[in-house]
């Protein structure tokens, strides 16, 4: 296939990150990927299609709302983008640094503002290493959902990767009806593990 015009992929990747990274629109951000896409995360496995997507983002993302996503940098190549992404908290203990864990993305462009595929590279000790920091200090410093909802570190990389002053997240999740969060590997009943 043909690579895209580079404009088109840019823009698409920034409507990509301000959907779901930034805004946290997770069913409008699988809609952004193609009915046969494939997202494959290493530690989970491998869904496709915007229904598979949506349940596993929201289903994750449910589980640890205290989790938002800062854009680091990105390389478009062809129709392939690759980026890095910083897993962020903020600290529960009053002025203390953000608690992070990073991940680099791989995806590919598909035209029309969609998706063809994204691969999820992380290091499950590192994710370890950030919950257990961060679970010492919510028992130290206790917080309310509306707490763990706050997004205030954005950091200083990608300008444009961030909401406006003033936004209150509000994940596609949060308002769901019925709405489970998945809170192990155990409890996936659709996609496939690739371990």
């Amino acid at each position: 296939m043909a690579d895209f015009d580079r404009s088109e992929v840019e823009e698409s990747f920034r409507n990509y990150v301000m959907t779901g990274l930034v805004y946290e629109d997770w069913e409008a951000w699988a809609n952004l990927f193609t009915d046969d896409a494939t997202y494959t995360d290493h530690y989970y496995g491998r869904f496709t299609g915007p229904q598979e997507i949506t349940r596993f983002l929201e289903g994750t993302m449910g589980f640890a709302p205290h989790v938002y996503t800062v854009l680091v940098w990105y390389v478009i190549d062809g129709n392939r983008i690759v980026y890095k992404a910083i897993n962020r908290a903020d600290n529960p203990e009053p002025g203390a640094a953000p608690i992070d864990f990073p991940s680099f993305q791989i995806i590919e462009y598909a035209g029309d503002g969609k998706w063809r595929s994204e691969e999820d590279i992380w290091t499950v000790r590192e994710m370890v290493a950030f919950s257990k920091e961060y679970s010492r200090a919510l028992k130290a410093f206790p917080q309310t959902l509306e707490e763990k909802l706050s997004r205030k570190d954005w950091g200083p990389w990608v300008e444009w990767a961030r909401p406006e002053p003033g936004h209150v997240a509000k994940p596609s999740w949060l308002t769901r009806d019925g709405f489970t969060p998945i809170s192990s590997i155990a409890e996936f009943d659709f996609g496939v593990r690739t371990h």
